[in-house]
């Protein structure tokens, strides 16, 4: 079995999410055994699974497990119909769409929230006391059952959460205390785990046991796609391989000629303590693979795929808004979104019918402030929108009859949200970093890249791309087969070309 360690499927996934999800997709389509391991509990998971396009099947949560509700069958419990309300004692209220309100005799003595993305279905339910303060709420799993209770302290703080099976009988509690003034988790507790109760005093020390019972079961190879959980991965005893995937730069300074022997701060565990605790490391480009290599002595270093680009029904030109300019991906520092504003700000003052679209998360409000301030100051903001964060259905839509694509990042080691946009037929305008960028778009074939920062060039490119009509045409088709040029196919040869590698994956 391959087990690919992640903390979560989320409802706004990141880069790291889709590229485990498209990995499992692509081992299950030759047959090759794999599940998603996750970390952090999530009621939602059910739902958030459908929008990558994966199953209960494909993924294996450590509360789940403890739970023991690996698999259950979805119910949906609508609110007004739950057992656990009595409707002789107690009536409900609707509040709007999202809540409503439990009365008894008069009294308001508690909340029923509706789980989110649904109608009426029960998300969770919350409990007063006279004072009219919370005492307790109820979480439901969304496949329909009574998941956990958390409790609280009557200045408002959270208590221990029990954590119950399918069946209501409590299979795990967090105990959390204040300690020096700050309220912390200080002990993980299964309550009945083959007969007897274990104590943890973290989460990270629950997990490596989780996953040491996986390996004592079913061992196997774990490819591990987030940082933060090097360290637990690096625990693991009995597994058949174990592998950290690179999905960034490993470096402060990427573009610095023959690398540099620096690694950024997060990845200080693996570089510095864990990196004899695994068989190698995992990147999508042989340039990464060969700097790693200059000035770091891991056991393997092996390139394979960090994404693959979906066919897709190009939209013919004459339906497309030639004006649209998107930005994809998560609005965050190291993407460098100002640098895609000032490249079409530029461009706009050639082509004033432009305007820029943001599809993304953000996870910095300062950029987000930053970034309105400029767009103010450069006196485009009728002309920049941002759009949040898009499922891949709306985002076929929003690609699909767009113009280019602006890339700008200050290094992406593959450029999954590039060759996304490029599976549409949208050629791209970006910086010429590394490692990735000059990998997947060709000059003149699937777009322009221009020297980092320069966002002049940039613009150009862009005016130049938009004003030859014959040739943005022509692009349209070029780029969506470059894009295929990295498909499916091409990254299941890539998995197999490192079957040399002890231990890189299991059949």
């Amino acid at each position: 079995m391959n087990y690919f360690v992640n903390e979560n499927i989320f409802s706004m996934n990141s880069g790291t999410e889709f590229s485990a999800a498209q990995r499992l997709r692509l081992f299950k389509d030759h047959d090759v055994p794999a599940k998603i391991l996750t970390r952090n509990y999530n009621p939602l998971l059910i739902d958030d699974l459908k929008r990558v396009k994966l199953t209960q099947s494909d993924v294996l949560n450590m509360y789940d497990y403890f739970q023991e509700a690996t698999f259950v069958e979805p119910r949906d419990i609508d609110i007004r119909y739950t057992e656990v309300i009595d409707k002789f004692d107690y009536h409900i209220v609707g509040v709007d769409a999202n809540e409503s309100q439990i009365v008894h005799h008069g009294k308001v003595v508690g909340k029923a929230l509706v789980a989110p993305a649904t109608v009426g279905l029960v998300g969770s339910l919350e409990y007063y006391n006279d004072m009219n303060a919370t005492v307790a709420k109820d979480v439901w799993d969304r496949r329909g059952f009574k998941s956990s209770t958390q409790y609280f302290h009557p200045d408002g703080q959270l208590g221990p959460q029990i954590f119950y099976n399918p069946e209501g009988a409590p299979k795990l509690e967090i105990v959390r205390m204040n300690v020096n003034g700050t309220l912390m988790n200080t002990m993980y507790q299964l309550l009945d785990y083959k007969g007897r109760a274990w104590r943890f005093n973290s989460e990270s020390e629950l997990f490596v046991f989780f996953m040491n019972e996986l390996m004592l079961k079913h061992p196997g190879v774990l490819i591990n796609d987030r940082p933060s959980l090097i360290s637990e991965v690096a625990a693991v005893v009995g597994a058949r391989g174990k592998w950290q995937f690179l999905h960034s730069a490993h470096t402060y300074k990427p573009e610095q000629a023959g690398g540099l022997r620096n690694y950024v701060d997060y990845l200080q565990p693996l570089f510095a303590t864990h990196m004899n605790d695994f068989d190698g490391v995992m990147v999508p480009t042989v340039e990464q693979k060969q700097e790693i290599y200059k000035f770091f002595h891991f056991k393997h270093v092996v390139v394979v795929p960090d994404s693959y680009a979906e066919p897709h029904k190009l939209v013919p030109a004459e339906k497309r808004d030639r004006n649209k300019i998107v930005y994809l991906g998560r609005v965050s520092p190291e993407k460098e979104p100002q640098e895609a504003v000032k490249i079409f700000a530029k461009a706009k003052k050639d082509l004033p019918d432009l305007h820029l679209e943001f599809y993304g998360y953000s996870s910095d409000q300062s950029l987000d402030n930053s970034l309105k301030e400029l767009i103010k100051k450069l006196e485009i903001e009728d002309a920049v929108h941002f759009n949040g964060y898009q499922n891949n259905d709306q985002l076929a839509k929003k690609l699909g009859d767009a113009a280019a694509v602006l890339s700008t990042s200050s290094s992406e080691a593959f450029g999954m949200n590039v060759l996304q946009a490029m599976s549409f037929g949208v050629p791209v305008i970006g910086y010429q970093v590394k490692y990735g960028m000059k990998l997947v778009v060709k000059e003149g074939i699937s777009g322009y890249l221009v020297p980092n920062g320069e966002s002049q060039q940039g613009a150009k490119a862009l005016v130049k791309l938009l004003t030859d009509k014959d040739k943005w045409v022509d692009m349209l088709e070029s780029t969506y087969e470059s894009s295929q040029k990295f498909n499916a196919a091409a990254a299941w040869q890539q998995w197999q070309a490192q079957q040399a590698v002890p231990n890189v994956f299991l059949k």
